[in-house]
């Protein structure tokens, strides 16, 4: 091509890489493609505008540098060569998408959307989030409104950092439509709880580590699922059979999942896959490029969109999943799968015990060292149900979230119900950090337990320790009640509630009848399903929430 040549070692350069991709070469066309249009364009774009990995990007820019124009970061074929090389691209293919077709057709859905997508807390590297489009997720929202009848449904968002759930209303809803969203981010949860709450849409958000499981109030309660998990195997995994838990009909419901690879890696979808496989799903459905972030660049910033359906041998595998619970599933951060695990030696776990005054302690979790005294038993099953009459009655709980478990800080003091509690976590989070956080937790946790000392660099450097004592003094009548549904962080906050109003008027000497507690409460409980949940699955927004109500309801007790 150049002058006049037509067979230069750009033009050679371009044949080699698009004959390395065999049938999978109109990759190659599409991005030669966007550079000929006339415009300048970045690599960044060309990754976004294309599907196509960053590195695969990068070796077309290279392979057509001879020929390109600059202006800025960005590059075009420059004039002289785009008939030339449009030749040898051919002509742009274009693949109706009949979702996002829906979705332009309403535009006033997609800037509120939009708007949704932008206001969202920004996305935290540690949990590997990765923003999906609005119009990604008003596509989500179609393709289940449009695919399902989900009048009157329930469904499920197994972690929503790309705000599927509040899609769903967004496009539409459908007539008695409720979606839940269970996720350990609790500023997410607050986004999407107020959003929702303003527009009187039916979400409702549950804090939850997957790791540690799903809220037992959202097992076995939807009929569709959407996830879009970590990238890893470990995290696909978990995600799915999270959400398979909460899956109620077996029979008809299905898993929806983002999943994406880049193109030249066919080795991390069959890693993933294979993940898969001990769930014993049908694959529906795959349909490729159906999701597009901002970011993810290593993947040409797509995702595929996997439709799955149990079968009978499906609940059989989720229930023996459940028992092999994978601590580490993220690429980056304290819970990567790359991150070590959080043994404590003998002179740490000595120190804690010193620390804690501890006799006999329940020592929850992993790492403790062989040599610690004490009866033991797995966070997992610490933080699901109240513990078993083997294991009440101990004085002392020192439980390990060191390193990857520190943002179920406030649910293991809930979940302890013990005189004395000790939590062992890493000292840079951020209730620890400074003083306005330290206020917050100590807010929080203030109705069940008096926070005695926060002691960072103890017992280990990187480590520390908190030290909390039940709260044996309530400070008025409100707090009383609350104290009283803090006892019962796993059962339903409604029932809580209910007996801690009627235990507070006959501790004055006074009779108040169940039909009278539920009048109080019912009178100022203002988000749906709030009663039903448990405390300990709450948001920690939603225990200052609940705190104002039950401070009204105290009030509106009959004289």
């Amino acid at each position: 091509m150049t002058d006049g040549d037509p067979a230069s070692p750009a033009t050679e350069a371009v044949r080699e890489l698009r004959a390395g991709f065999g049938i999978d070469a109109r990759r190659i066309d599409r991005i030669g493609l966007l550079l000929a249009d006339g415009g300048f364009h970045t690599v960044e774009e060309a990754v976004s505008r294309t599907g196509t990995s960053r590195r695969t990007v990068e070796a077309v820019f290279r392979a057509l540098e001879p020929h390109l124009e600059a202006e800025g970061d960005g590059r075009r074929i420059a004039e002289r060569y785009v008939g030339e090389y449009r030749e040898l691209f051919g002509e742009p293919v274009e693949v109706p998408d009949p979702w996002a077709e829906r979705v332009r057709r309403d535009p006033a859905s997609l800037a509120e959307m939009d708007a949704l997508v932008g206001a969202a807390p920004p996305p935290v590297q540690a949990l590997d989030h990765v923003p999906a489009t609005a119009e990604t997720v008003l596509k989500r929202a179609r393709f289940m409104l449009d695919g399902f009848d989900l009048r009157g449904a329930h469904v499920l968002c197994v972690g929503d950092h790309d705000l599927t759930s509040l899609g769903l209303f967004a496009a539409g809803g459908a007539e008695g439509l409720r979606v839940s969203v269970a996720d350990i981010d609790e500023r997410l949860l607050a986004f999407i709880d107020g959003e929702a709450s303003r527009r009187g849409w039916d979400v409702r958000c549950y804090a939850a580590d997957l790791r540690l499981g799903l809220p037992v109030s959202l097992r076995e309660s939807s009929q569709l699922v959407f996830t879009d998990p970590p990238y890893t195997p470990e995290g696909v995994g978990l995600f799915v059979a999270r959400g398979l838990e909460g899956l109620g009909d077996q029979r008809n419901g299905r898993v929806l999942v983002a999943y994406g690879y880049g193109e030249q890696q066919p080795a991390l979808g069959l890693a993933v896959q294979k993940a898969l496989n001990p769930l014993h799903l049908a694959y529906e459905a795959m349909l490729p490029g159906f999701n597009r972030y901002v970011g993810a660049q290593a993947i040409g910033s797509t995702a595929a969109l996997y439709v799955l359906r149990p079968t009978k041998r499906t609940a059989g595998a989720v229930r023996a999943a459940a028992e092999d619970p994978r601590a580490a599933m993220y690429t980056h951060g304290a819970q990567s799968v790359e991150a070590g695990a959080g043994a404590l030696d003998d002179a740490a776990a000595a120190r804690v015990v010193e620390l804690a005054s501890a006799e006999d302690p329940l020592l929850v979790g992993d790492g403790w060292p062989a040599k610690a005294a004490g009866r033991r038993v797995p966070l997992r099953e610490f933080m699901a149900a109240p513990l078993p009459r083997g294991l009440q009655g101990h004085g002392t709980v020192l439980v390990n979230l060191y390193p990857g478990f520190g943002a179920s800080a406030v649910r293991a003091l809930l979940a302890a119900n013990a005189p004395r509690v000790g939590l062992v976590c890493r000292n840079d989070l951020p209730f620890l950090r400074d003083a306005e956080g330290q206020r917050e937790f100590r807010r929080l946790v203030g109705p069940g337990y008096r926070v005695e000392r926060m002691l960072r660099g103890i017992p280990s450097s990187g480590m520390a320790l908190v030290l909390a004592e039940r709260n044996d003094r309530p400070a008025d009548a409100a707090e009383r009640v609350l104290a009283y549904i803090h006892a019962r962080a796993h059962g339903k906050v409604g029932n809580g509630w209910r007996e801690g109003l009627i235990a507070l008027r006959k501790a004055d000497g006074q009779t108040l009848t169940k039909a009278e507690s539920r009048r109080a409460i019912e009178s100022v409980a203002d988000r749906p399903g709030l009663l039903e949940r448990s405390l300990i699955d709450l948001p920690a927004h939603l225990l200052a929430v609940l705190e104002a109500q039950v401070r009204r309801s105290v009030e509106a007790l009959p004289d």
